[in-house]
């Protein structure tokens, strides 16, 4: 049995030569690199810091423990509370020294990304904030 072989290929094909990649400048922690960037990433949200004491979920997670209340002071590095998240538990610590003003949340609830859990009022005079 003969088979029959096209001369042209179906669908549509593209010409690569044609085509010259653009570089653009992309800094990441002090380094500059030369890459080409999709469109996607070119209009994507840019990035905001949170404000200062405000500890948000970083994954979507359950509230396991919490070891905190309202009023109580932190030092940077308190254990703040517990968020399982992927079979796994995450002990969330405190980035500032200062005094609780809210907490959020409550032990075994279900929480979505980017929710704020617990919001601390920073006292610089107390300690300096970790890197």
């Amino acid at each position: 049995m003969a088979t029959k072989k096209n001369s042209k290929p179906k669908g549509k094909s593209k010409d690569t030569t044609s085509t010259k990649a653009t570089y653009e400048a992309l800094e990441i922690d002090d380094v500059l690199y030369q890459t080409t960037l999709p469109e996607w990433f070119k209009h994507r949200k840019t990035w905001k810091p949170q404000e200062e004491g405000v500890i948000a979920s970083q994954i979507a997670g359950i509230v396991r423990d919490i070891f905190i209340k309202e009023g109580d002071s932190v030092d940077i590095g308190t254990r703040l509370l517990v968020l399982e998240a992927m079979k796994m538990y995450n002990e969330i610590l405190s980035p500032v020294v200062g005094v609780v003003e809210a907490v959020s949340v409550q032990p075994n609830c279900n929480i979505p990304k980017g929710t704020v859990m617990i919001k601390i009022k920073p006292n610089p005079e107390k300690g300096e904030k970790k890197e």
